[in-house]
């Protein structure tokens, strides 16, 4: 039986947990209990903002006592890192691209294959629209191949 990892709820988010149903706070302590344990929750909108800040926290607090994360990793520079990769490896961009392949019942849209190795693309860029970023309307899923010939496609245009 895999290890299973604990998290501790801060008094912060006391008052917005106590705020929302019964129901969904269960659902909620589910979705972030799959989390710690590394499994891919189902995350619902009336908790979803909550579930990204307790998840947060989460990584936060993990990386004090990971030293290879944070402050603790042999290549820190004070904190430096890139807005867009801080982004582009958020619990929001996971949550987005998930959307978006359960939108597009995990198949490519270019080349119709199912499953596989997908990428959720952003048909308007994630650097130039940062507006954008989460909007599921924004995606696509296209397999690998697709999504390399694309980008080429993209550079080529310009």
């Amino acid at each position: 039986m895999a290890e299973k990892i604990a998290f501790v709820l801060y008094k912060i988010w006391l008052k917005p947990v106590q705020e929302l149903s019964v129901s969904d706070a269960g659902k909620l302590f589910k979705a972030v209990l799959q989390f710690v344990n590394n499994e891919e929750p189902e995350i619902e909108e009336p908790f979803e903002a909550l579930y990204l800040s307790i998840t947060e926290q989460i990584v936060f607090e993990w990386s004090k006592y990971n030293p290879k994360t944070g402050k603790y990793h042999w290549n820190y520079k004070g904190g430096i890192s890139a807005e867009n990769h801080i982004i582009r490896n958020s619990t929001e961009i996971k949550i987005w691209r998930s959307k978006v392949f359960t939108r597009d019942e995990f198949t490519c849209q270019h080349c119709s294959n199912i499953g596989g190795e997908l990428n959720a693309h952003h048909v308007k860029t994630f650097a130039e629209f940062p507006d954008l970023r989460f909007e599921v309307s924004n995606g696509l899923t296209l397999c690998k191949e697709c999504h390399i010939t694309e980008h080429k496609r993209i550079r080529n245009e310009e």
